[in-house]
């Protein structure tokens, strides 16, 4: 096989080693976590705060409630007790269990305000918690392919290095200098096949004494693009 050929199915090694890394790269990052169940997973923090804060609420508003409730029946009891005589004392505790009748009944209403908001609280949680599960069903799935495709690509890279190195054993060293060269400055196409006598990499028309010399395996450049030329196949 010639130089041109040889360097030609370096080049198509080059290609796809190259399509894969860059496949590899997209997998890898497509792994991360999206934004969609980032967002999904805030939401569910978002409420579990909210909710944990109505109860935190119901539990000091109940606690004053019960603490109002005893020291109202303490007055009470006092007051029917017979015990107190003094009308000053008397008129005192009156004052201090209407005082706190307004203020039970005060939070009473709140209570019952913020039981309102628990069970709204209680149902955002449900429902943003049924959101991330349902978002982190489909992510969980999709990584499953992901990770499959990235063993894949892996194995594939792994057999192209393989390739690569025998591939180079083949071609002369001040060839594969050249073609190193030319792939950098043409954006990874050194070789260029010909098609109807046209250069493939940049579709100028190539002369019948460069086409005859192509098809004797010499190395012939693109008068064009600067590529080396390759016969049709």
């Amino acid at each position: 096989m010639s130089q041109v050929l040889l360097l030609y199915r370096l080049q198509e090694i080059d290609t796809e080693y190259r399509e894969k890394k860059q496949r590899l790269t997209e997998v890898l990052r497509a792994q991360k976590e999206t934004d969609v169940l980032l967002a999904a997973r805030k939401q569910v923090e978002t409420a579990v705060a909210t909710l944990k804060k109505w109860r935190t609420q119901h539990k000091e508003l109940s606690l004053e409630l019960e603490g109002l409730n005893a020291k109202a029946k303490r007055s009470e009891d006092r007051l029917y007790s017979g015990n107190v005589k003094n009308p000053k004392e008397l008129s005192d505790l009156q004052n201090e269990i209407q005082a706190l009748g307004r203020r039970r009944s005060t939070l009473e209403d709140e209570l019952l305000e913020v039981m309102i908001l628990i069970e709204d609280a209680e149902a955002e949680h449900q429902a943003a918690t049924e959101a991330l599960t349902k978002v982190e069903t489909q992510w969980q799935h999709a990584q499953a392919g992901l990770k499959q495709e990235q063993k894949e690509l892996a194995l594939r890279l792994h057999v192209l290095t393989g390739q690569r190195q025998q591939q180079t054993t083949l071609i002369a060293a001040d060839n594969l200098t050249l073609y190193n060269n030319l792939s950098q400055k043409r954006g990874g196409v050194a070789v260029a096949r010909l098609k109807d006598n046209m250069c493939t990499g940049c579709r100028l028309t190539v002369s019948a004494h460069k086409v005859k010399e192509v098809n004797e395996g010499q190395l012939v450049y693109c008068g064009g693009c600067g590529r080396i030329l390759c016969p049709q196949v």
